[in-house]
């Protein structure tokens, strides 16, 4: 119970096969309150998420929130404080993928893309790093961006640059931070078997799998489990003095020899 006293926010995290929902069930395995979020649109996953975390005896709210939209996000932050007094860790987790080539990308993609993976990370972090400097009792900010930070593929030129991007906002987020003790950091997930994945032209036949993992050098996908006990690093006591720090969870995928 290391996090007990301590109140978590996740958002991103409706799905049962998604990163946030990892996170949440990690952190209130370890005791912490726990706020989790995903859009309006999909309060009734919420609500089941949380039926779950308060079976496992945690004590959890869900605040369904747009990310991109700045009153929401100020509303997610208020709905934290209300239900438990306090907000000490952020896990800044929502995000998008879409896989179009270059020559092919939509507007409407470049928009959604932009709006949620930077303009939604940084409207959450912000409202919340107000929020802990006001009570003055430090923090920590967990972002979940992606392999693609360094990692070049193909058809996915929007979202890897708006996970690059995030590289440069956690470094310079930890800076700023750093006078009031909140530190900021970010997971690099390489393949993870999600819902957000289900869809990639590449994980669509037994053999086009079979090719990704003998792509990594674990041969293997990794698990929502493993991107989790990356944030609860960042979070423990261990890591108090880490900030401005990136880690991937490839299972190797970024050091491999059939990187791009």
């Amino acid at each position: 119970m290391r996090l007990k006293n301590k109140v978590a926010l996740v958002t991103g995290a409706a799905s049962e096969r998604s990163i946030g929902w990892g996170i949440a069930r990690e952190l209130a395995s370890d005791g912490a309150a726990i706020v989790i979020n995903d859009i309006p649109a999909r309060r009734n996953e919420l609500e089941e998420r949380v039926g779950q975390l308060n079976a496992m005896g945690a004590n959890s709210v869900m605040a369904p929130s747009d990310l991109t939209e700045p009153a929401q996000v100020e509303q997610m932050i208020d709905a934290c404080i209300r239900a438990f007094g306090r907000l000490d860790i952020v896990c800044s987790n929502a995000g998008m993928i879409r896989w179009e080539s270059f020559l092919d990308i939509k507007p409407a993609t470049l928009r959604a893309l932009v709006d949620i993976n930077v303009k939604g990370n940084m409207l959450v972090c912000k409202a919340a790093a107000e929020q802990m400097i006001k009570r003055g009792e430090g923090g920590r900010i967990v972002v979940t961006s992606s392999v693609q930070t360094y990692f070049h593929f193909p058809i996915t030129p929007v979202y890897g640059a708006t996970k690059h991007a995030m590289h440069i906002f956690v470094g310079s987020l930890a800076l700023e931070l750093a006078p009031y003790n909140i530190t900021v950091n970010h997971i690099g997930p390489g393949w993870v078997q999600t819902q957000m994945n289900d869809t990639s032209p590449e994980l669509q036949t037994e053999a086009s799998i079979q090719s990704q993992k003998e792509a990594i050098p674990l041969r293997r996908a990794g698990t929502t489990e493993e991107m989790a006990s990356a944030v609860a690093y960042f979070i423990s006591k261990e890591a108090a003095y880490t900030t401005g720090a990136y880690l991937p969870i490839d299972g190797g995928l970024s050091i491999s020899k059939y990187s791009y």
